[in-house]
């Protein structure tokens, strides 16, 4: 991360998906580089955007290094819901049963997102509800909450990063196709949404002696956990 970046600028990292099957656009990608490149804040922030492929191994490999990395105040990823035809937070994730195959047609082993000691489910920590009414008063774009992220990419990268930090983590799933909504009306919705969210997280983490942040301990353990979990596949294999 850019070390001339003041230490009270709250760091705001976006994912959104790449191309999937026949969607050679991803509307997902579309949003996060208008949030980057299109947009002005009205307050001092840094916005971090990466793309991530639809295959579960780029997850589970890039995640906790990008927490690692950036040391993020707040991360929002972006994923596509078919169907829907408004933004959705979702509220949680859970661990088991992913059972689609991805872009490599491959499958998470044991269906699992994380293999040894973690939850079946974990919740967000931000009031997602509050955040959500608060955003709609000041756009005509609509905003819900759902408690099902879909046991697909999305609720993966979700879990991911609800289990490295549950009270900085948000997953916003956007529609596939409303004529009546624009990348540009999705982004600025979605831009509400960031700076509802950045009052309700905590202050950036304690610098340490050396003036470097303090790493939230669970990137560390994701990283160790993938990082076993391969190495066991290998001996197996």
């Amino acid at each position: 991360m850019d070390t001339a970046i003041p230490s009270d600028v709250p760091v705001v990292l976006i994912t959104g998906f790449g191309p999937f099957r026949s969607v050679r656009i991803n509307p997902s990608w579309e949003v996060a580089k208008a949030l980057k490149t299109y947009f002005e804040w009205t307050c001092p922030v840094h916005i971090i955007i990466e793309q991530m492929n639809v295959t579960y191994d780029d997850v589970s490999n890039k995640i906790p290094d990008y927490w690692l990395k950036y040391n993020p105040t707040l991360v929002i990823h972006i994923g596509v819901a078919v169907g829907t035809q408004e933004i959705q937070v979702e509220r949680a994730a859970c661990n088991i049963d992913y059972c689609y195959p991805d872009n490599n047609g491959t499958t998470p082993d044991c269906g699992r997102c994380i293999k040894t000691d973690a939850p079946d489910t974990i919740t967000t920590l931000l009031p997602i509800d509050d955040i959500c009414a608060r955003a709609r008063r000041r756009t005509k774009v609509p905003i819900g909450t759902s408690d099902d992220a879909g046991r697909f990419l999305c609720e993966f990268i979700y879990y991911q990063s609800l289990f490295i930090d549950p009270k900085r983590s948000v997953f916003i799933h956007i529609p596939d196709s409303n004529e009546n909504l624009t990348i540009q009306d999705m982004a600025e919705a979605i831009q509400l949404i960031i700076y509802e969210l950045l009052h309700c997280v905590d202050p950036l983490p304690r610098l340490n002696q050396n003036g470097n942040y303090l790493i939230n301990p669970n990137v560390r353990k994701t990283l160790d956990i993938i990082t076993s979990d391969k190495s066991n596949l290998d001996l197996l294999s």
